[in-house]
């Protein structure tokens, strides 16, 4: 399954290439190579699921796989703020189905 990126995502992703003088460019399909990055190739990369979030926490840019250390702690308190002042009973119980979290 892949995930929806973001910002501090693609933060993580343009630094990398930033670094290493890579860019993505796009001739039929997405590749890396040398050069400076075009914000409007990346974007599209982005929304082309080129640049992705694995499951495992990794993100894939175009086959190539960087690890990222993600602030799990941060984003679990985030998300229960979210649910507890956004969320209906109904989404409460249709999130917990999809996480196969026992609702009694």
């Amino acid at each position: 399954m892949k995930c929806s990126f973001t910002d501090e995502a693609m933060e993580a992703v343009f630094t990398c290439l930033r670094r290493s003088g890579k860019t993505i460019t796009c001739m039929g399909e997405y590749t890396l190579a040398q050069g400076v990055m075009n914000i409007g190739t990346f974007e599209r990369a982005c929304s082309d699921r080129s640049i992705s979030i694995q499951e495992d926490g990794t993100i894939l840019i175009c086959g190539l796989t960087i690890p990222y250390k993600w602030d799990t702690v941060r984003i679990r308190r985030r998300i229960d703020d979210h649910l507890r002042k956004t969320a209906s009973n109904e989404d409460l119980i249709r999130i917990a189905a999809c996480l196969g979290v026992r609702l009694k």
